[in-house]
């Protein structure tokens, strides 16, 4: 996705620090370290602070068909004749990776800070339900916007030592330091809708039991008034892998598919949502088929993005 304001990138030291852990770390123990160590951290950094470049890595990752099957079942994907796995579920492996990180003396910002603001990701070839995946994470880049600091996670999974998945998950840290600058209205252009899906109030928990993304504004009314928000909103990457079920059975997601979303307002639960999709191809024959979520009812936006792939 392109940026659309000033951004500077910050700049990291020279050394890479490379961690392996064991297993996937609970998510119950990030989300209370996160907790105790958030008044000690900033949502800034220092003009001139160097940030460390650091790799997680998990080795040796079995699969869980039947974890996949309900994700798949949450999520809208089709599973009965598709012996692969939903091309954003590999994007799960990687939560408590991303807690352990930003839970870490690795990670200068504060963990309760962050807001999710994008996400990508490719196929880079389809991976079967019962394989076993090499996983990393690492800190790529940073940047200060005039609303905060952006940070780049790339996330991969491999088979072996062959690259079959990446991505980029990205987070705002809001520095509430910088004025944010008025943005010039632009027409907001709708995409031609093609489909409307409702999202009911236990939708948070049924992603969270097959996501491991048990963050509690996702949950319950009461937890989710306790960050802020009215009622539980759904979770970004479910409302993203939702529109990918119904983009997977309108046109296939193939080995090379690649995916680009911005999260916008969030969907407050329950709720009604309608997506819209357009599509064009070029003269090498890539297929561009740019997506949105949107309130049904309103109009406001949820999610953008793009997918790509070849024809």
């Amino acid at each position: 996705m392109k940026q659309d304001r000033h951004t500077a990138k910050k700049a990291f030291h020279d050394t890479e620090t490379v961690m392996h852990i064991a297993k996937r770390p609970s998510m119950a123990g990030v989300f209370l370290k996160a907790f105790f160590m958030a008044p000690f951290r900033s949502n800034t950094l220092a003009q001139d602070q160097k940030i460390k470049k650091v790799t997680l890595v998990l080795d040796n990752h079995r699969l869980d068909r039947d974890l996949i099957e309900k994700y798949s079942a949450v999520c809208g994907f089709d599973q009965k004749t598709d012996p692969f796995i939903p091309m954003p579920y590999l994007q799960t492996l990687f939560i408590g990776l991303l807690g352990k990180f930003i839970t870490s003396s690795h990670f200068p910002f504060n963990p309760l800070g962050l807001i999710q603001i994008y996400q990508s990701f490719e196929m880079v070839k389809k991976v079967g339900f019962d394989e076993t995946v090499n996983l990393s994470c690492s800190l790529e880049q940073v940047r200060q916007t005039p609303v905060g600091f952006e940070t780049d996670f790339l996330l991969q999974a491999k088979i072996s030592d062959e690259l079959v998945w990446q991505g980029i998950s990205r987070y705002l840290s809001k520095s509430g330091k910088q004025k944010k600058k008025q943005k010039k209205k632009t027409q907001d252009v709708f995409l031609e809708q093609k489909e409307i899906i409702h999202i009911p109030a236990g939708t948070g928990r049924h992603y969270a039991t097959v996501s491991g993304d048990y963050n509690p504004h996702h949950l319950y009314p009461v937890l989710a008034k306790m960050f802020g928000f009215k009622t539980a909103i759904a979770h970004g990457m479910f409302s993203l892998a939702r529109v990918l079920a119904s983009l997977d059975r309108d046109f296939g997601l193939h080995d090379g598919t690649r995916v680009e979303a911005g999260f916008k307002l969030p969907v407050f639960m329950p709720a009604t949502t309608a997506l819209g999709y357009e599509t064009h191809i070029d003269e090498q024959g890539q297929k561009t088929i740019g997506f949105e979520l949107r309130d049904d009812k309103k109009g406001l936006p949820h999610l953008k993005g793009q997918l790509f792939t070849n024809t």
